[in-house]
This record gives structure tokens, sequence and C-alpha cells, in this order.
């Protein structure tokens, strides 16, 4: 017998499927590592402009600290009750907070 065999339209192709699940996983999976690598230069060199812009920070905080102060000795001479703001102690120095985010070595992974 000779039987003719017809594409049913109704029918759903599961490799098909299987595929776009997949390309659609495979993109997400670029995405997210494209996310990653939004930064430009080399890691010395941002590592160098934090340093400097961190430095800076400080810079501009000893200043306005001092304003403060210089502010509040004239209104301490004029008779005015000042109240200071207490004093934090810092533990972390600039360069602790520059390296906190280098990896020191690549981890490994289970997969080979």
């Amino acid at each position: 017998e000779n039987q003719n065999y017809t594409y049913d339209n109704k029918s759903t192709m599961t490799r098909g499927g299987q595929r776009e699940r997949d390309q659609a996983k495979g993109l997400k999976k670029k995405e997210d590592k494209l996310k990653g690598q939004g930064k430009d230069g080399r890691p010395a060199e941002r590592n160098a402009n934090d340093k400097n812009a961190l430095m800076e920070k400080v810079a501009r905080k000893e200043a306005l600290k001092k304003q403060e102060e210089e502010e509040a000795a004239m209104a301490i001479a004029r008779g005015e009750k000042v109240v200071l703001k207490k004093k934090k102690k810092a533990t972390v120095n600039s360069l602790d907070m520059l390296d906190a985010g280098l990896q020191k070595g690549k981890k490994k992974s289970g997969k080979k």
C-alpha cells in the first residue's frame, strides 16, 4: 500500500519550541554578560581615577568641616549655643576601598 503522509498544521513542533526557549535563554545570558563590561579602560587606570576622585571628596569634606568649625567658633564668640557633630572613627583607608571591588583570584567552577 502506498500511503500519503501529510503534515498536520495543528500539531506543535516540540523541537522548534525548545529552540526558541534556548535562543531566548542564550540571549539573556549574553545580555547579562555584557552588563558587567560597561567599564572603560584598564583596571589600573580606573583605580587611579577612583583614587583621585576619592581624595578630592575627602579634601572637600575636610574644607567643609573646617568652615563649620570656624562658624561654630564665631557663634561661640557671639555667645550663641553651638552643638557640634560627633566624630566617627574611620578605620578603612582609601586603598582598602579601591581594592574592595577587585577579585584576588578567579573562582573555579565545577564545570569542565
